[in-house]
């Protein structure tokens, strides 16, 4: 379950779908890319090692598409890793543009989720703006993420901590926001997880 600017809850439907088939696309990228240099322009997120990665995606992935997980507690790391999956779905929307024969695959899968939760006047799948699609893939991850604060950290570290603390709890930022760490998987540990992620993505994938 994920805590999100609609109350507790697990995507669903083609919101769940769209998230799952990102997530299993960005994973396969990750694994490809040599040297753990896969970017997706989430700072933190990019730093993380590869085991961290595989590590807070699979915390994303059991949270967002798994009912009987409890609520996981939002913390900066893993709110920038539902962020990065966001930005992976924007590299692949301005790929299937850029290569007109790919069809319109992500954009339709990004229209069906936008409908699914409630979305009003969303483009047309044919539409080759890529702008557009970026308003259409923030639509869909705002109702996830509760603000960019996990890009925020270092407007807050000029002041004291009593202001600090004050600051965070007006925005209603635990105090274990910014504190958060994932493991670092290494070796079997990372193909096991990755396994369960794929597992775990594919079923929903395929029970659509």
């Amino acid at each position: 379950m994920w805590r999100t600017t609609y109350g507790e809850r697990t995507l669903d439907g083609a919101e769940a779908v769209l998230f799952a088939e990102t997530l299993l696309n960005m994973l396969d990228e990750i694994r490809r890319s040599p040297f753990d240099s896969y970017c997706t322009g989430v700072e933190i997120f990019d730093r993380l090692t590869l085991g961290q990665k595989i590590s807070v995606l699979s915390i994303v992935g059991k949270g967002l598409l798994r009912k009987d997980v409890p609520t996981i507690e939002i913390m900066e790391v893993i709110e920038g890793a539902i962020a990065a999956v966001f930005e992976h779905l924007i590299n692949l929307i301005g790929v299937e543009i850029e290569e007109s024969e790919s069809g319109f695959g992500w954009r339709e899968k990004v229209i069906a989720a936008r409908m699914a939760t409630g979305g009003r006047d969303i483009t047309e799948s044919t539409c080759d703006d890529l702008e557009v699609w970026i308003v259409e893939v923030e639509s869909l991850a705002e109702v996830i993420l509760w603000d960019t604060y996990y890009d925020d950290e270092h407007l807050y570290l000029d002041y004291p901590m009593k202001d600090f603390k004050c600051l965070k709890r007006t925005a209603g930022i635990s105090d274990n926001y910014h504190c958060g760490v994932v493991d670092d998987l290494s070796g079997q540990d990372i193909d096991g997880k990755l396994k369960e992620i794929r597992d775990l993505c594919l079923l929903i994938v395929e029970v659509s």
